[in-house]
């Protein structure tokens, strides 16, 4: 992958993982009293299970594309 691409990738991948942060407690609070059952959970705690696999989902996705190996990194003068 191109430095440009990741860079592009870094960057979309961050937004996406700041509204997971902000999506998250935010407009779940909403949820606290709805005694509607999502998957046999409260709707709060599967609210907040979806914005958390899509936290993960982000760091997963940077570490096998953004995130340089020791070969991809520009090498070191002594």
């Amino acid at each position: 992958m191109s430095p440009s691409a990741r860079k592009t990738l870094g960057w979309i991948l961050a937004a996406v993982f700041a509204l997971a942060m902000i999506m998250g407690p935010g407009p779940g609070m909403y949820l606290v009293n709805t005694p509607t059952p999502v998957l046999g959970i409260p709707a709060i705690y599967a609210w907040g299970l979806l914005w958390y696999v899509v936290e993960v989902g982000v760091v997963v996705v940077a570490y096998f594309f953004v995130w340089p190996r020791d070969d991809d990194s520009p090498k070191q003068s002594a």
